[in-house]
């Protein structure tokens, strides 16, 4: 079972205009993905 995390509305909202009309937890994969290649340039 995926862990559940809370947020705020403003930022579900966010979220939910980021994903641009895409499945919301393929777009939160994907940023998670983008974050962590920010964060570790090695990769």
């Amino acid at each position: 079972m995926m862990p559940q995390i809370s947020v705020s509305d403003s930022l579900y909202r966010q979220i939910e205009d980021a994903t641009d009309g895409q499945d919301t937890e393929e777009a939160m994969w994907q940023m998670l993905h983008l974050f962590q290649r920010g964060n570790n340039p090695s990769e």
